[in-house]
């Protein structure tokens, strides 16, 4: 889809590649790359979160932008998977039919983790909550660390399609940021967020078990807490994050 996002992250991509940049150069802040790039600073966050879920570069709070891995050449005969998801890339929907759509597809993605995950995979879920609940005190870390676990729970399905639809529809359906105090003081609190790590540890738990029914509906206890949270404040459909989330 050619969207102004799209063309930012492509223009990321080919400046990190035509400027040789190697692992660990700094690109710069997201002020910095918002002007360099001539775009508003939502339009980079959600590029450089694209890339970050890519593991083409990795934001360090309160430091900037570096590159992590050089973007791999695409080959021009390959199958383009984002062509073949534009049309869901493209839903006009409220935020509230995004949640349900997350959580459709997340609940069963636990279930097959627990049945499917490698012990590798299993350390991974671990380590990215552990990595939440060690962050608690920078919200924005938080945001991309909580990515990062349920990106490790569809990377656990060993479903090829489950993986790709996560790389290509979580900027629709992961409210970003979903842990600004600032913007929603009245929705994230210490409590929420110590909540959080208690429903992320009982994921992993039944994930480590094995056991897809509990994985299953430890993840839809996670998801329906965040649900029934956003519908709370919403009236007619449209959360406090749902701007922040859709604007570009």
């Amino acid at each position: 889809m050619d969207t102004l996002a799209s063309r930012t992250i492509q223009a990321l991509k080919a400046h990190i590649v035509e400027q040789q940049l190697d692992n660990g150069h700094k690109l710069g802040s997201l002020n910095e790359l918002a002007q360099q790039f001539g775009v508003s600073r939502t339009v980079i966050r959600e590029a450089v979160a694209a890339l970050r879920s890519e593991g083409i570069v990795e934001a360090r709070h309160g430091v900037g932008v570096f590159v992590r891995e050089k973007p791999k050449q695409e080959d021009p005969n390959s199958h383009d998977s984002e062509l073949v998801l534009a049309p869901l890339q493209r839903l006009k929907t409220s935020f509230m039919d995004l949640l349900e759509l997350r959580m459709a597809f997340e609940v069963h993605a636990a279930g097959l983790a627990a049945t499917r995950r490698s012990w590798a995979q299993e350390s991974t879920i671990w380590n990215a909550a552990r990595a939440f609940e060690a962050s608690l005190d920078d919200e924005t870390a938080l945001d991309h660390l909580d990515f990062v676990f349920h990106r490790s729970i569809a990377e656990a399905t060993n479903n090829g399609a489950f993986i790709e639809f996560f790389r290509l529809m979580s900027l629709q359906i992961l409210p970003q940021p979903a842990f600004s105090k600032e913007l929603n003081p009245a929705l994230i609190t210490p409590e929420y967020v110590q909540n959080t790590v208690v429903e992320h540890r009982a994921i992993c738990e039944a994930i480590s078990t094995g056991n897809p029914e509990q994985a299953r509906e430890a993840m839809r206890a996670h998801l329906n807490r965040s649900h029934l949270r956003y519908r709370g404040f919403s009236d007619g459909g449209n959360s406090p994050l749902s701007n922040v989330a859709r604007e570009a």
